[in-house]
């Protein structure tokens, strides 16, 4: 069961890491624009760590009970409350239903957890559901879709317009570094352009996508008519109006 969440995590990271770099390249940029200080902080994979699988590097610990113990200690020491300081032992146990003790003992790698204590957990320290069980391979393949998502944004946004509505979505939270810049940096320019069509045109287009689908294709036939676009011998079309 464990070798196949393995081969499957490391099937899906060696994917987005291709296109990743395919879409950096058509950007010139390269992987050391990727802000992997943030992808350490979501995946709890020190920086050394990613760039090896980043290289196709497959190796797992195969201690998962140690696993689930530097993972949660890194996310005690990194998930810090707005004062700064770490969650202590007791607000970790109010927080999720454990025993103050149970919480030490799984810090100090003394207790396994069972499922309910692992959810509750995720929970608490906001992090995705498997977060604790996942693979070095799926929790980075996890942390890299965002990633994969901002320079698509960032490729369409340079490459082709496209809505406005899109383009104000466009940039995923926690996107940081060169490749945050670029985006801001593209999505401020598209944003800011002039509108270059007439009001005219944008009328007629309102009115006709008002319209319900088979009115529209009622009309459309006169409108080419009108416009010179119906070319002699073309066969008409089954909604044409026209004798």
């Amino acid at each position: 069961m464990r070798a196949a969440a393995d081969a499957s995590g490391a099937d899906d990271l060696a994917q987005v890491v291709a296109s990743i770099d395919q879409l950096l390249s058509s950007l010139g940029m390269s992987r050391d624009d990727l802000d992997l200080d943030a992808i350490s902080f979501q995946t709890a994979l020190p920086v050394d760590r990613i760039r090896p699988l980043l290289d196709g590097e497959r190796t797992e610990p195969d201690d998962l009970h140690g696993t689930f113990r530097s993972r949660l200690v890194f996310l005690r020491e990194t998930r810090l409350k707005p004062d700064g300081r770490r969650c202590t032992l007791e607000e970790i146990a109010t927080g999720t239903g454990v025993s103050h003790g149970q919480v030490g003992y799984l810090l100090n790698g003394e207790r396994r957890p069972g499922f309910t204590v692992l959810a509750a957990l995720e929970k608490f320290f906001d992090v995705s559901p498997g977060f604790f069980t996942a693979t070095q391979c799926q929790v980075l393949s996890r942390a890299l879709q965002p990633v994969h998502e901002s320079l698509t944004h960032l490729a369409l946004l340079k490459g082709k317009g496209i809505s406005q509505i899109a383009l104000r979505s466009s940039i995923t939270p926690g996107t940081s570094g060169r490749l945050g810049l670029e985006l801001r940096t593209a999505l401020e320019a598209a944003v800011s352009r002039p509108e270059s069509e007439d009001p005219e045109v944008r009328e007629l287009t309102d009115t006709m996508l008002s319209l319900p689908s088979k009115s529209r294709r009622q009309i459309l036939p006169l409108v080419k008519d009108l416009l010179g676009l119906v070319r002699p011998g073309d066969p008409p079309s089954e909604d044409d109006p026209r004798p």
